[in-house]
């Protein structure tokens, strides 16, 4: 084959390709998550239930959060930073991500929470091996479950662009 040949197939293969309009090409930045919408926000709702929950002993995300539990449950700062990192990903971003409906906030969402469950997987561990401290409390663990779930739906989600 000459360059000439393989030239002129090119430019052919150029000109039958229409640019894609503004529309389309901001239709392509968008996603629709249909029922899996219901799911997030039944996700961040159970997040908040979580938090609003006893982690250990008689201290609730809240109170671990805002540093106002009791120095006698020797909470360190792995479950402060799960707490954070939930309230971040798992409520604000995610209801950002479902109002914008951007890809790359998808994406975002994905790696946060999946990122929260290592940290609650953390935070459950700290709360097991710590001396004379209370182990971890409903809350906590209804928490990394829930969290769990959201990063599941979020790569889901994220992975079905095509």
């Amino acid at each position: 084959m000459s360059s000439e040949t393989v030239d002129a197939s090119t430019q052919t293969e150029r000109a039958g390709r229409v640019p894609l309009t503004k529309a389309e090409r901001q239709a392509l930045r968008h996603f629709e998550p249909g029922r899996r919408a219901l799911f997030l926000a039944a996700g961040v709702l159970v997040l908040l239930l979580g938090v609003a929950l006893p982690w250990t002993g008689g201290a609730t995300g809240v109170d671990i959060l805002l540093g106002a539990s009791d120095e006698a449950l020797g909470i360190g700062v792995l479950p402060r930073i799960f707490v954070a990192s939930v309230l971040l990903f798992g409520v604000a971003v995610t209801a950002l991500t479902l109002i914008v409906r951007r890809w790359f906030l998808a994406w975002v969402c994905a790696f946060g929470c999946g990122h929260s469950v290592f940290e609650g997987m953390l935070a459950i561990w700290t709360r097991q091996t710590g001396v004379d401290t209370p182990g971890p409390g409903v809350g906590l663990v209804i928490t990394v479950l829930a969290i769990l779930f959201m990063a599941v739906q979020w790569f889901q989600l994220a992975w079905s662009r095509s």
